[in-house]
């Protein structure tokens, strides 16, 4: 048994959008923070928020 297929929409509520816009972030670059440590890679993040500001993330250096 599969999922059931979710249908994405545009999100028009301001505060919504803002607000799964952070929470989504946060999830992002928690994900790349992961990949950092596990794979000894080097990433960088640019998201760009609903106001088309560019979030440039640099996670923690790989120092082991």
């Amino acid at each position: 048994m599969g999922r059931k297929k979710i249908e994405l929409k545009t999100i028009e509520c301001p505060k919504e959008k803002s607000s799964k816009y952070s929470k989504r972030k946060k999830g992002l670059l928690k994900k790349a923070e992961e990949m950092v440590i596990l794979c000894y890679s080097d990433i960088i993040v640019l998201v760009f928020s609903p106001t088309s500001k560019p979030n440039l993330f640099y996670p923690h250096s790989r120092s082991f």
